[in-house]
């Protein structure tokens, strides 16, 4: 998201007006709401001589007299179902013509799935969000899902004429994760931050160092937090690539950057080329986790725990720290006592206190459109994620969602910027008071092959033996990158 120049002003306004910036649930939506005004057909990039019709809304060019029903496959996760509620009401209410027929499902991508081998156009949901088994590339690559690229020039609704590209917030088209081959497959509708969370009376009481800013100084941090009996970093063993919220490959980045040889990494990183897993930044960054698992710095039976169990270590205190994302303070609300102090903190890789600390951000939850539903309500689909983009929506997904807007003018009012969750001011606060790079880990080229998915698995199920201390990485990395290069050759 952007370089350290680019968030320092924003995150410095944050800081004076409470901060503020920048997947969800099971039922059926409401029909009453709010809607937001918006310009001329010319405006919003509409058909062109479409605008003088009376039978079509001045705002997009579309039929005011065609009923159209948008079938919505929703995946429910940590951001609740508020948001996506109140987006469809206000576009209900201003759209009266379109309707919406919503399953929401924590396991949303396995109806999908469901739905993709029947084959069925008819009965395939028009838009749908969330995580696909097997993911979006051979989707994409059968052209079942509609690219979305254009978008990124559509007017805003409610911003008197700016773009999307114009008003989104830095780093945000970098950080969009719904790509392949570098075409966009969905706008993305909020931010997201990640790193280590925690609890800062817990650090306040023991005095430990809440932003250490070398890596020995984490490491002395790790020392004096288990010297005290408590975890110090938990992550769920069940989805173990959780890890990557915390040393990720944006920490890869940072030690590039340290060694002089970020551009040729990220190069070789953004386009899944060899050396992956062997490159000397990825060694270094796996033996050092491997250093910290010999010590016993993450939890024994980390390979039962459930993302929310490991956050609930962290709540408890039986952890001081959790790998995670900003949206863990909406995902765990049930759980957070009233008093509950929220931190935040980025692992530094360097041994030189002034060095940049890299964070992985993510723009997602957006809408995938199916490719063979009629062009009438795959425009119309269009037109909704352009409207998830309006202040007021953005504003529920920051209160409600408990995720980073993703419109730069959204601290402009400070009442709305107050709306911001906890969690997410915390990273900020860190953000304010440290030099700070927010970056995806999005690849702009992907491998479909099964070899890359065999990889990954090796990466995942080898994880727990690390952080565990019981295997070394290296032949773990020789085997994923054997198969990397396979899927390299398959490619070709």
């Amino acid at each position: 998201m952007g370089t350290t120049n680019a968030i320092k002003p924003l995150v410095a306004l944050l800081a004076c007006s409470a901060l503020a910036l920048s997947a969800a649930a099971c039922g059926g939506s409401s029909e009453s709401g709010s809607g937001a005004s918006g310009g001329t057909s010319s405006d919003t990039g509409a058909p062109a001589g479409t605008a003088a019709k009376s039978s079509v809304y001045p705002e997009n060019g579309l039929p005011t007299d065609q009923k159209v029903t948008l079938k919505f496959g929703f995946f429910e996760g940590g951001m609740g179902r508020e948001y996506i509620d109140y987006a469809m009401d206000t576009f209900k209410k201003k759209f009266p013509n379109v309707s919406f027929e919503v399953v929401y499902s924590p396991k949303i991508g396995d109806i999908i799935n469901a739905k993709i081998s029947a084959n069925n156009n008819d009965d395939m949901f028009d838009l749908f969000n969330g995580s696909i088994p097997g993911g979006i590339a051979p989707l994409v690559t059968a052209g079942k899902l509609e690219p979305q690229d254009d978008l990124w020039d559509r007017k805003l609704y409610d911003n008197n004429g700016k773009t999307l590209k114009e008003m989104a917030l830095a780093g945000t088209i970098e950080a969009s994760t719904a790509r392949v081959a570098g075409k966009l497959y969905a706008l993305p509708v909020s931010g997201s931050g990640s790193g280590l969370f925690f609890n800062k009376k817990v650090f306040e009481k023991n005095g430990w160092n809440q932003n250490p800013k070398t890596w020995n100084e984490f490491v002395k941090l790790l020392e004096d937090i288990k010297a005290k009996g408590v975890i110090p970093i938990t992550y769920p063993g069940i989805y173990p690539n959780y890890i990557e919220h915390a040393f990720g490959p944006v920490k890869m980045f940072e030690l590039a950057e340290m060694r002089g040889n970020l551009s040729s990494f990220m190069d070789n990183f953004r386009n899944s080329r060899l050396p992956m897993h062997l490159a000397p930044e990825s060694v270094e960054l796996w033996n050092r986790i491997y250093d910290l698992g010999k010590r016993g710095f993450f939890p024994s039976g980390v390979a039962a725990l459930t993302h929310t169990q490991s956050q609930m270590q962290m709540i408890q205190g039986q952890a001081a720290m959790v790998s995670t994302g900003v949206y863990v303070e909406n995902e765990m609300k049930a759980a957070i006592p009233p008093d509950f102090e929220w931190g935040y903190m980025s692992v530094p890789m360097s041994d030189k206190p002034d060095s940049t600390r890299w964070i992985r951000s993510t723009a997602a939850n957006g809408h995938y459109i199916w490719a063979g539903k009629s062009d009438l309500n795959k425009k119309w689909v269009k037109e909704f994620n352009v409207w998830m983009w309006n202040l007021d929506v953005q504003e529920v997904i920051a209160e409600k969602g408990g995720q980073l807007p993703v419109r730069k003018d959204f601290s402009d009012n400070k009442a709305r910027a107050d709306k911001l969750q906890k969690a997410p001011k915390a990273m900020y606060e860190f953000m304010n008071a440290n030099k700070t790079r927010m970056e995806s880990a999005n690849r702009d080229q992907t491998l479909t092959d099964p070899s890359f998915t065999q990889a990954m698995k090796v990466i995942n199920e080898g994880t727990i033996e690390i952080t565990s201390g019981n295997k070394e990485p290296l032949p773990i990395l020789q085997e994923a990158e054997k198969l990397v290069g396979k899927a390299i050759e398959a490619k070709k």
